[in-house]
């Protein structure tokens, strides 16, 4: 399945959204969307898909998810009504208040989490993670400007601890996050959706109006890397989730990443992996014993 782009910040009476999840079985589709999300858990255990990492989580589980990151959150329980699945979010725009509000001198803690935050990031300083707790139960019942705020204040709260842990690998995730180049995030947006189809150069070229040549060399320049090379990046962060779920096996976890041969997929894996996808499951199992 390809990420589902999802937004959460449509409301004019608000500039940001927050709410607390209580369901027996939490499980959104593979998605990203353009705001950050702060989610914390209350109760409940599973998986989490992030960008091109498959991680457990539990109890007590801070993360901060930045703009555009693909992730999936999958609970552990299915059916039961005794024990739910309990979490609090809140999602937000990095340019809501401004896109010159974070970089005065006040504000450079909290730019440069945001900054961060585009690898993902669980925070794991438990005194951290308490305070934020609490200010996102307080953030639901808060209206008016209180709620600017109080969302400045956890994000302040997170800045104040270096015990954090980055949830997707750097090869995953470049500059592609934090590019305002409309191009660039048209380019983006048709990737995240065609990715598992063939595509060409000519095609997305075509997307924004530009020629062949011309785009590669606004890709690389922008992007740090080729075309073709970001795309395999992408579809090896999928492979990964589809390995992890164990339904398919590695030549159809290639075939459904967008790839037209087992050998080519196995080659882009272990490059941008650094093992091969039979070592990787092997990883998997090993963590899941």
């Amino acid at each position: 399945m390809k990420p589902v782009l999802m937004r959460h910040v449509e409301a004019y009476s608000e500039s940001f959204k927050s709410w607390k999840n209580e369901k027996p079985y939490r499980h959104n589709p593979w998605h990203y969307h353009p705001e950050c999300e702060i989610t914390f858990i209350i109760k409940g255990s599973g998986i989490l898909f992030i960008g091109d990492r498959v991680l457990n989580y539990s109890e007590n589980e801070l993360v901060l998810i930045g703009p555009n990151l693909p992730h999936e959150w999958r609970s552990n329980i299915k059916e039961d009504p005794d024990n739910y699945s309990q979490s609090i979010a809140v999602h937000f725009k990095p340019g809501s208040l401004g896109n010159d509000f974070y970089k005065i001198p006040e504000m450079q803690p909290i730019n440069l989490l945001l900054e961060q935050s585009v690898r993902g990031i669980a925070i794991q300083s438990n005194p951290v993670k308490e305070t934020v707790k609490n200010k996102l139960i307080q953030l639901i019942e808060t209206q008016g400007v209180e709620r600017i705020s109080l969302l400045l204040s956890i994000l302040s709260s997170i800045t104040r601890t270096d015990k954090i842990s980055f949830l997707s690998s750097t090869s995953f995730v470049d500059s592609i996050q934090n590019d305002h180049d409309h191009r660039i995030n048209k380019v983006y947006k048709y990737v995240m959706t065609n990715f598992k189809n063939q595509l060409s150069i000519d095609q997305i070229a075509a997307e924004i109006s530009m020629t062949p040549t011309s785009f590669c060399r606004f890709f690389r320049k922008r992007i740090n890397k080729s075309f073709v090379q970001y795309v395999n990046e992408i579809r090896i962060g999928y492979a990964c989730k589809l390995l992890y779920e164990d339904k398919f096996s590695i030549s159809q976890v290639a075939f459904e990443s967008g790839f037209d041969n087992l050998s080519n997929f196995n080659k882009q894996f272990k490059k941008i992996k650094q093992v091969t996808p039979s070592q990787f499951i092997l990883q998997i199992s090993k963590k899941s014993d």
